[in-house]
Formats: C-alpha cells, sequence, structure tokens
C-alpha cells in the first residue's frame, strides 16, 4: 500500500484509476469503495458497522460450478466485499438495493443470450422507478461496469461500449454525490419529511433535484466564461457602448410564475442579476437575450418542460424529439423543475438550427455516435443527423438515470474553447456564428464539443 497515490481508494486528480491491463479489475480499490458506501448507508441509521462483517464470498460460499464461472479479479473483490445484509431492508445507494446472491448473478432483465457467462448482475436495482429496473451489470472480458436503469436498455448496452468504465468510477462517484450533498444518506425520523416532495426517498436515502454546489459550480463556471471572453475584448476601439446588465437585473423577468423561485433556473438567474457585460455573444451564435427577449419563453408553466435563457437567431423554430414540438433554437435549462422518479432540475441543452452527427465522428459522452437508435444492437450502427444532441450524455451514462447534462459543464468547456483561442472574440463576444458548432462532427475538432462521461 505504500506505493499507492494520495487519496486513494478515492478516484481524484492525485489519484485517478489505475491502469492495470486488458480485461483487469483493481478488485481492493472497488472493494474499498463499496465497503465505505455499505457504511455510510449503515451509519446514517444511527448503527455501527458489525466488528466482523461477513463478504459476500463468505455467506454464499459458492459452488463449484459458480466459481468456475467467475474471473479471478471478481472472486477477489467477493472476498473483499462486505455483504450488504447488513442493511436489512435498506439500501445500498438510492440507484442500488444490494449485492444479488448467488443464484441469480448470471441473470438480467435483457442481458444477451450469446454469451450467458460474459455479463454478470452484480448490483440489483433499488427499485426507485418501481418498474422494470436493472441494476448494475460486470463484463467479465473487459473488466468493466455500467448502471442500466431500465432493462430494456441492456441489450443494446452489452453490445456496445456506452456506458461501461472501471467499476471503482461508478462506487467512487456514487461517494461523491454522496460527498456534494446531491444524495443524503437520513435516518428513518427525517426521511418521513421529504414524503411527496419530491423524489421519492429510498431508505436511507434521497437525492436533491439540485445542490448548493450545483448553484455555485454553476455561477463559477459562468464566471469564467465571461472573464475569458472579456479579457480578449482588451480596449478594442469597436467597444463603445460600455457594460450593459444582464436581462435578470429587470424584476419582472424572475418573478414569473414559469421559473418558481425554489428551482434552480431562479437560484442561479437571480445569481447573476447583478453582473454586467460588454458583450453580447458568449458561444458562437448564441448571445444574451433582452429582457423581453428572456420573457417570451415558448412554454409559460412550471414542469418538466425547457427555459430558454440565452439566444440564437434564427428566425423559425425546430422541431424538438425530446418533446415531440417545435421550438426556437438556443440554450435551454431543462427541465425548471421534475417530480418523480426524476432528480436533475440543473441540465441544459443546446437547440441548433440544423442538424448534425451523421458524419459519424460528433459523439455523445458515453462514446455513443449521434442518432444510433437505442435498441440498435448493430455492433456499427449508422449514425444519424440531430440537433440538441451535442455535450449530451448518450443513452446511458453508466452511474446515474438518464438526464441532460449539467450547465456548469458546458460552460466550463465554452470557456475552455474560448481560453485555448478555439474561438475568435470579436468586439460583440465570441464570433464565428451558429455555424460553428458544425465543427463537433468533423474529425479535427469533435473532442472539442465533448464532454467526458461522469455522472
Amino acid at each position: 500500500m505504500a506505493n499507492l497515490p494520495n487519496g486513494y481508494p478515492r478516484i481524484t486528480p492525485s489519484s485517478p484509476v489505475r491502469d492495470l491491463g486488458p480485461g483487469c479489475m483493481d478488485y481492493k480499490c472497488c472493494a474499498t469503495l463499496h465497503n465505505k458506501l455499505l457504511t455510510r448507508a449503515v451509519k446514517a441509521q444511527g448503527l455501527e458497522m458489525p466488528p466482523n462483517p461477513r463478504t459476500w464470498w463468505e455467506k454464499f460460499s459458492p459452488p463449484e460450478d459458480i466459481m468456475e464461472v467467475l474471473c479471478e479479479p471478481l472472486i477477489e473483490f467477493y472476498k473483499r466485499a462486505y455483504d450488504t445484509e447488513v442493511l436489512g431492508n435498506r439500501y445500498l445507494f438510492y440507484f442500488l438495493g444490494g449485492f444479488i446472491g448467488v443464484k441469480y448473478i448470471m441473470e438480467g432483465g435483457g442481458m444477451r443470450t450469446d454469451d450467458p457467462q460474459r455479463f454478470l448482475h452484480l448490483y440489483q436495482s433499488s427499485w426507485f422507478r418501481v418498474l422494470d429496473d436493472e441494476g448494475l451489470l460486470f463484463d467479465q472480458e473487459t473488466g468493466k461496469a455500467t448502471w442500466i436503469e431500465d432493462w430494456s436498455d441492456t441489450q443494446a448496452v452489452s453490445w456496445h461500449e456506452w456506458g461501461w468504465m472501471p467499476l471503482e468510477v461508478i462506487l467512487d462517484a456514487y461517494l461523491q454525490m454522496h460527498d456534494e450533498g446531491k444524495a443524503e444518506a437520513l435516518p428513518a425520523s427525517r426521511l418521513k419529511d421529504f414524503k411527496n416532495k419530491g423524489p421519492d426517498p429510498m431508505d436511507p436515502w434521497i437525492l436533491h433535484q439540485y445542490t448548493e454546489t450545483d448553484i455555485n459550480r454553476t455561477v463559477a463556471a459562468f464566471q469564467r466564461l465571461i472573464n475569458a471572453i472579456d479579457s480578449r475584448l482588451g480596449n478594442k476601439k469597436e467597444c463603445t457602448s460600455g457594460y450593459m446588465e444582464l436581462p435578470w437585473h429587470d424584476p419582472v423577468t424572475l418573478t414569473q410564475d414559469f421559473i418558481p423561485r425554489d428551482s434552480f433556473a431562479y437560484r442561479f438567474l437571480q445569481a447573476v442579476s447583478e453582473w454586467k457585460v460588454r458583450f453580447r455573444y458568449i458561444a458562437p451564435g448564441i448571445r444574451i437575450p433582452t429582457a423581453s427577449e428572456f420573457l417570451d419563453q415558448p412554454i409559460k408553466f412550471p414542469g418538466n418542460c425547457p427555459l430558454r435563457i440565452f439566444q440564437n437567431d434564427t428566425k423559425h423554430p425546430v422541431h424538438d424529439s425530446v418533446y415531440n414540438i417545435d421550438l426556437p433554437t438556443g440554450f435551454y435549462i431543462d427541465p425548471v423543475v421534475q417530480s418523480g422518479t426524476l432528480f436533475w432540475t440543473n441540465g441544459c441543452r443546446v437547440l441548433l438550427p440544423f442538424e448534425i452527427g451523421a458524419n459519424g465522428w460528433a459523439r455523445q459522452s458515453n462514446g455513443q455516435p449521434f442518432g444510433v437508435d437505442n435498441f440498435d444492437d448493430n455492433p456499427n450502427p449508422k449514425p444519424k443527423d440531430r440537433n440538441g444532441t451535442v455535450y449530451q450524455a448518450g443513452l446511458t451514462n453508466g452511474i446515474t438515470n438518464h438526464h441532460f447534462v449539467q450547465i456548469d459543464k458546458v460552460f466550463n468547456n465554452w470557456a475552455e474553447r474560448v481560453e485555448m483561442g478555439d474561438w475568435d472574440v470579436t468586439e460583440d463576444g465570441v464570433a464565428g456564428g451558429i455555424g460553428k458548432f458544425k465543427d463537433a462532427d468533423t474529425e479535427e475538432h469533435w473532442k472539442k464539443y465533448w464532454i467526458p462521461p461522469s455522472w
């Protein structure tokens, strides 16, 4: 252990994922992270871990026919990871019920049948959606894992590399969500306060639609973008208009029913409402609206619907496949509020006036090409053009349920494009026009419009 990096076993810049070779699993790291997550769930109930908890291997003592199926690293993981029996009828994490028993590890709702011993069912779902939940699968050939929300997606996911990653990345992500307050583990006496107030608790866990960390991180990312653009304006003679207020400085913009005061959208826009800028374009073809333009929302009721916060000047709306309606192009916080089994109100989308992806270079965060049918089990599916897919995660992010990319990640990507000189800045801000986003589907530039996978 003396040679392990500082911070191990957590995944950090100083303690990255260890490359142990093709098909290998860092079973010591995975078991340690699993045990940390289990301990947090137990302590949330006001309890302590037993002094000598049984491991999965000790509990099930797998028969010979099962032992012959399991790869050696997975056996070592099972010999170190405490069984989730200590939780009783509670859950390991919001999305995970606990370990799958030895009789069922080779069963999954939609797993491939051509190689039945390759994919194993490690963790059952918490059944947070009540119906058709899958769980966490492990690929013995690659040594990678993925969490799958719906069993009907399992076969498509197992045919491709999309969303597969080292198991330690998934487990560390759950710990990170707890660290940041996105997920909370609470005693039963406090869980009752969250009944019918957002996502249902999965004892002892609750999930928040957004956190103070989300607000602070988004404000910081937007500030980085504004500073990057402003610093490149310098003392250009053309910058004669001086500083102008953002539209949310006008009180009427933040007193609308379509922006509830407790929503992420309201909190973020209110936080930047006193800022002033001396340019309009924050990305190619995407600009700061006027107050009247902001108030002219395509949908004006709070719900699972988008809120346009930055404009594109294309005159005609485009069809949006997510909501199956025509929407103006631009940059949206999406959605404003959520209910039921949905937990992400700090997501966003760029809706372009044209479609990209058919060239085959554009990628979603999990590596999935644009426009590929979610149920396509073709190993080499044909990509298709889409107008709202840039920066998104794909069919599965491998860690949580599906949601749109978090807004701070896009702001940071845009700031990087300006800082690296990929986007030019003129007197009115970022230049190039909306057509610049066509670079996302080119061999030379696609990575600049790709956001690494995460929760």
